[in-house]
């Protein structure tokens, strides 16, 4: 049961509201120590961005697990558990202090956060459950965000060592969100791989991040799966690294999506064209901006220098007709939320 102090938001509380699907609170210490951007964002600071977008609500979730990971180590590439972790497992630190950042320190703003708890599909997932049912038993949870090449674990094992993460989504009706890539060499969140787990779970609510790099095949799986959404999440950026990875052959130009990718509307209102039923808005505040030396896997990394502002990804969605800003910030997001 949920506490009485900390009422859960319903489907009318939603209603005719400009959700933001897709943000970052808490801190990631790894790019904090490599002089990487960004690397932090509070409850507090997100919701004056708020303010200034008008933007009602925002699904949000903890930046990182490196409380979990040796620092040392972390920089340099290799994700292992520190010795004496300063997080026991993966993300307990970062989902505590999300929840209590949203409810207990800032209650006066907390209607306007629906915060998913994050989880590593591979580390300790049974030791992560167990506290995961614990603060979900405290505070309302709204959903499961996973990232697994920001942890190095690959999305597929959410059929092995993280089934429990399925069941536990299919047992409260909570929804997944997946950072995904048409890049092979990212293996970790390769979209081909997380279709897998889609296919296997039709009853569980999943949203691919970032427009799966406007890959036209897996948009057009997408818009065929009735239990898959795609969101826009740092849409400028990605736009941006799209336009570069097809320049190096790194991707298929023909692949992508029809649109003049020197144009961010042309891009946007092209997806929301075509996949518009499918299609969650999100800013990805504040990694609307990206500067980092991201790894791929073990031996291969991509350097990523691109910069965006959350008045862009705001821009893009006020440019949309009123039809299409509806339906991409509220009725598409709610029924991702809570189920058609």
């Amino acid at each position: 049961m949920t506490h009485m102090s900390y009422p859960r938001l319903g489907r009318k509380d939603l209603t005719g509201k400009v959700i933001d699907a897709h943000s970052h609170a808490g801190v990631a210490l790894g790019a904090y120590a490599k002089a990487e951007y960004p690397y932090a964002q509070t409850i507090e600071g997100l919701y004056y961005r708020q303010r200034q977008g008008r933007v009602d609500l925002n699904v949000v979730f903890p930046f990182s697990s490196d409380l979990y990971f040796d620092m040392r180590g972390l920089v340099g590439g290799n994700h292992v558990k520190a010795r004496r972790p300063v997080s026991p497992v993966p993300f307990q630190v970062e989902n505590t202090l999300l929840l209590r950042e949203v409810f207990d320190y800032c209650p006066e703003i907390s209607h306007r956060f629906l915060p998913f708890i994050s989880v590593d599909p591979a580390r300790e997932t049974r030791a992560q459950m167990r506290h995961v049912e614990k603060v979900a038993k405290r505070y309302p949870v709204y959903g499961i965000k996973i990232n697994p090449v920001m942890c190095q674990s690959p999305v597929a094992a959410l059929l092995g060592l993280g089934q429990c993460f399925l069941s536990l989504a299919q047992e409260r009706n909570l929804p997944i969100l997946m950072h995904t890539s048409s890049v092979p060499a990212d293996v970790c969140s390769y979209a081909g791989d997380a279709f897998k787990v889609i296919d296997a779970n039709p009853g569980i609510r999943f949203c691919l991040a970032h427009c799966i790099l406007f890959s036209r095949p897996f948009l057009d799986r997408a818009l065929a799966s009735p239990n898959t959404w795609v969101d826009t999440a740092a849409f400028k950026i990605q736009v941006d690294l799209c336009r570069d990875l097809a320049e190096k052959g790194v991707i298929s130009r023909r692949d992508l999506v029809e649109a003049d990718f020197t144009n961010y509307d042309d891009v946007f209102a092209a997806v929301c064209s075509r996949y518009g039923d499918r299609i969650i808005w999100g800013t990805d505040s504040p990694a609307y901006a990206y500067i980092c030396r991201r790894q791929l896997n073990r031996t291969k990394w991509q350097d990523f220098a691109y910069k965006g502002t959350y008045e862009d990804e705001i821009r893009l969605l006020r440019n949309s007709s009123p039809h299409v800003r509806q339906n991409i910030s509220n009725r598409n997001t709610i029924s991702f939320l809570m189920g058609i």
